[in-house]
């Protein structure tokens, strides 16, 4: 074993390499799914429809993908409990990838404790692009969080336009402000 190479607190092998980004996704992903399901659960997803996820997926092949809001805790065991098992097997799979190559554990600090969100208040941390790209973050979040909040309107298309492409943003100006400096001219 390498000295970068430790064994873990559950013996799973631990190296100082970053996880997958498609772990990382799918934890992220499974994570709003599991949200919006339970939102949809108990009426809150949407202020006039209830959500088939079924529907939604089949493109309406199965049934309707847009009922009419239910008031209080409704679940349909077909369409709810596929859609719950398959956000919870997202979030096991990406969690399995992440502790097998850093630790669930580090992953999680490494979320909150980095070089990224420190860039809000200063500039020289990352330069420019770094603190566009934990505004457009920060701003991604909250506004999604904001108005899901304000007008039950956790599921709606113009909401997620406004919240990717400031996510989107983010990541490519973080990405983009990690670049190694290239050649002084382009030929």
């Amino acid at each position: 074993m390498s000295t970068d190479d430790s064994l873990g607190e559950m013996g799973h092998k631990q190296t100082s390499d970053s996880a997958p980004v498609f772990a990382s996704a799918l934890i992220f992903l499974g994570c709003w799914g599991l949200l919006l399901a339970v939102l949809n659960m108990f009426g809150n997803a949407h202020p006039t429809y209830h959500i088939s996820w079924g529907g939604l997926f089949t493109f309406e092949t199965w049934n309707a993908a847009f009922g009419t809001g239910k008031d209080g805790f409704h679940y349909e065991p077909l369409g709810d409990t596929i859609f719950l098992a398959i956000c919870l097997g997202m979030i096991g799979y990406g969690g399995r990838e992440i502790n097998n190559s850093k630790g669930i554990n580090a992953w999680i600090i490494g979320l909150v404790k980095n070089d990224t969100w420190p860039a809000l208040a200063d500039p020289y941390l990352g330069g420019g692009q770094r603190t566009m790209a934990a505004w457009c973050l920060l701003l991604g979040l909250i506004f999604y969080i904001w108005w899901g909040i304000n007008h039950t309107g956790w599921f709606d298309v113009g909401v997620y336009s406004v919240f990717i492409a400031l996510m989107s943003a983010g990541f490519a100006l973080d990405h983009a402000s990690r670049a190694p400096p290239g050649d002084d001219k382009i030929e």
